[in-house]
């Protein structure tokens, strides 16, 4: 019976092992096509007095390349450029609005950053096959970015010119001593996890913490109030996206 046990064992490990390197990832280079959207805010911006700042909605879209290694059972490198939309928002403010013919108008406003980024991220993963058709697969590493574009806004939950005279908007990478504004290169470090289908569909989360503090020192230098310390402003990015790899 023993001797019966030792053998069934052996064919399972044998079968299993068999089946292992059938579904072994194929080595070489491919490269992924993905769109999908995101929830981002800034770290660290309600550490100042009197705002209160959520996440806002964004959009991502971008390609990867990734190169699995020889001989090293779904070990990858993967490196893409990608755009993402970052930013915070905060909604529902108190607003006064002083109307041309006399009196005012009690309304609500909206402060948005929206911040447009083009990013390099280079992570290394590891991808496993469930079946032939199933794998999944996690990865980590840095990203660099760099801001291309981007507004801070405010805008009026009302109509009329009265409502559109309270409203403003400037540039976020602008440099300024007066409206709070950001350097454009931007780093952190991110992870994403997901599976794939057939080798070519892929579905991905992702997170990304900035490590960068994104406002300018002219402005904190200029700005600066004896006993209160400018909080450091910091990107943080969830995704989640759609990929077809080639």
């Amino acid at each position: 019976m023993k001797k019966l046990f030792t053998l069934a064992v052996a064919l399972v490990a044998a079968a299993s092992s068999a089946m292992a390197l059938d579904n072994e990832p194929k080595e070489g280079i491919s490269t992924e096509a993905f769109l999908g959207f995101n929830t981002t805010t800034l770290r660290g911006i309600n550490d100042f007095p009197g705002v209160d700042y959520k996440g806002k909605i964004g959009g991502t879209a971008g390609f990867k390349l990734r190169y699995v290694l020889p001989k090293a059972h779904g070990t990858y490198i993967n490196a893409g450029v990608d755009w993402t939309q970052k930013g915070a928002k905060w909604s529902d403010i108190p607003t006064v609005i002083n109307l041309t013919g006399g009196g005012t108008q009690n309304t609500k406003a909206t402060d948005k950053y929206n911040l447009h980024y083009i990013e390099i991220p280079i992570h290394v993963g590891f991808l496993y096959n469930i079946t032939p058709e199933i794998g999944v697969f996690g990865e980590v590493g840095p990203y660099f970015g760099i801001g291309v574009g981007g507004k801070h806004k405010v805008s009026v939950d009302a109509d009329g010119p009265d409502a559109r005279a309270a409203e403003w908007s400037y540039k976020a990478f602008k440099k300024s001593t007066v409206n709070p504004n950001f350097q454009r290169w931007d780093a952190g470090v991110g992870f994403r996890v997901g599976a794939e289908y057939n080798q070519h569909y892929v579905l991905a989360l992702g997170m990304d913490w900035g490590v960068t503090d994104m406002l300018r020192d002219d402005y904190r230098d200029a700005n600066a109030v004896p006993g209160f310390s400018m909080p450091k402003i910091k990107n943080y990015n969830f995704t989640i996206a759609l990929g077809y790899r080639f």
